[in-house]
């Protein structure tokens, strides 16, 4: 069961959860969920399948709330100040757990603000984004000194696939059939993410 917890972000408290594996492989993932405008929040079901196939691979998993969600203090910021928490949420992880290896992770909206963290400052080790909604979105700047994975839906309608075809840097890992929330291909999806996460 995840534990809950309230970490010191910009603009008050930060809702957060913290779960734990069964058996720990010495890493810690950060989660970042979909746009907060339109119903994402850190128990989104994409979301999901991402914690548990970190969970199965003997991860640590932190999720939380952007401001202005659940119990994060704050409001919706266009994306500025959520990276700002995202950092904040990425902060606290170091001091926790200073010797285990950080990956970030995030869905849509999330995976932007994972993107531009990055660019903020953040050190992962690894990078997943899934449905990162480029050409949607800006994903400028430098790329991570570190692998970053993308899992996308071949039918993305929140994709420019010639963008994506021209991410340079990026391994992307294309899920047939599949749509922006991967409607009837979730199985796919954590496939593709198991396969991903045995290789490093």
């Amino acid at each position: 069961m995840p534990t809950h917890i309230d970490i010191p972000g910009p603009t008050g408290t930060i809702e957060a959860s913290v779960e734990t594996p069964e058996q720990t492989a010495g890493r810690i993932a950060v989660l970042a969920h979909p746009h907060p405008q339109y119903g994402g929040s850190m128990h989104d079901a994409v979301l999901d399948v991402l914690a548990r196939q970190l969970l199965d691979a003997g991860t640590l998993v932190v999720r939380f709330n952007f401001r202005g969600v659940g119990g994060s203090d704050g409001h919706y910021d266009n994306g500025r100040g959520e990276a700002d928490d995202l950092l904040a949420v990425v902060a606290w992880a170091a001091r926790e757990y200073a010797d285990s290896a950080l990956l970030l992770g995030g869905y849509s909206f999330g995976a932007a603000m994972t993107w531009r963290a990055c660019t903020l400052g953040a050190q992962p080790q690894q990078v997943l984004l899934l449905a990162p909604p480029v050409g949607t979105m800006a994903f400028d700047g430098n790329l991570p000194d570190c692998p970053v994975e993308v899992f996308a839906g071949e039918q993305d309608e929140f994709i420019d696939p010639s963008k994506l075809a021209a991410w340079q840097g990026v391994t992307v890992h294309q899920i047939a059939g599949a749509n922006h929330f991967f409607s009837g291909r979730i199985n796919e999806l954590a496939a593709a993410i198991r396969a991903t996460l045995s290789q490093h």
